[in-house]
């Protein structure tokens, strides 16, 4: 596996964790899922930060990927922030 394809699934990866997250704030909906939905969301910020310090690291742009994973996040934590506030 190449370091390009690992950067890649860590851009990628919030989906599966904004995936969860809605699951748990949609479908389960206790407050016990809640609290597991912000923990989803919180840890699916850690995979693109790691892509954007290797990204930095070799002095390289993250590029479209990177651009629509972060803004993915901030979205849907918008999102979910509007439905629990």
């Amino acid at each position: 596996m190449t370091r390009e394809t690992v950067v890649r699934n860590l851009w990628a990866s919030p989906a599966l964790f904004i995936t969860a997250a809605v699951i748990a704030f949609v479908v389960v909906r206790s407050e016990t899922a809640v609290r597991v939905g912000w923990l989803l969301y919180a840890v699916g910020w850690l995979p693109p930060l790691a892509a954007l310090g290797i990204c930095a690291a070799r002095k390289e742009s993250p590029g479209a990927g990177g651009a629509f994973a972060l803004a993915v996040l901030v979205l849907f934590g918008f999102f979910f922030w509007l439905n629990h506030a």
